[in-house]
């Protein structure tokens, strides 16, 4: 298992921005360091782009520069966060943290 942080099941729209294009999608996961995207047409693994998204109860967007870490046409595509405004990669760490540990007693 090379995941370095727990998953959150989470489906929440995905804008993103490779080149001179713009695709949108709903992601299926998010984990402190990046998150995977459901589509048909996913990018080529090492491809970096631009991901947007919106937390959960957050009024801003969240934008981060990735890279395709896996990709498969039968589920989608794993983004990588390669740059994140510190601000932002907090609200992930927090929003991970409170919903991964949010079903365990403490």
């Amino acid at each position: 298992n090379r995941r370095g942080s727990p998953r959150v099941v989470l489906g929440i729209p995905v804008a993103y921005r490779f080149g001179n294009t713009i695709a949108a999608a709903l992601t299926l996961n998010l984990s402190k360091g990046g998150l995977a995207i459901r589509t048909m047409s996913p990018l080529a693994g090492a491809t970096t782009l631009r991901a947007r998204f919106r937390l959960p109860g957050s009024k801003t967007d969240i934008e981060a520069e990735s890279r395709v870490a896996w990709s498969d046409r039968r589920v989608g595509m794993g983004l990588q966060f390669e740059k994140v405004e510190p601000v932002d990669q907090g609200a992930i760490d927090e929003f991970v943290e409170q919903h991964f540990f949010s079903n365990r007693k403490a």
